[in-house]
């Protein structure tokens, strides 16, 4: 949660600038620092869903689910 705040703060600036007429390469910079953010956050989140998750659907057998799971994540919708 203490991340998500965070880029939800960086969210609010690029708001703020592109409301203040903010130079468009300090908006681009903050853009791919959320980006960044996001990028670190799944990490986080599908580090944890391994650690715990995929475990234990591996101790109950359920491998087919976690392989469905995982690759979904490449699913562009």
């Amino acid at each position: 949660l203490h991340r998500v705040k965070i880029i939800k703060g960086h969210v609010n600036a690029i708001e703020r600038m592109l409301e203040e007429g903010e130079y468009c390469i300090k908006i681009i910079h903050q853009s791919l620092a959320v980006q960044k953010a996001l990028k670190n956050l799944d990490a986080e989140i599908m580090k944890e869903h391994i650690n715990h998750c995929v475990a234990d659907q591996a101790k109950k057998g359920v491998m087919t689910k976690i392989t469905q799971e995982l690759l979904s994540i490449y699913e562009y919708k």
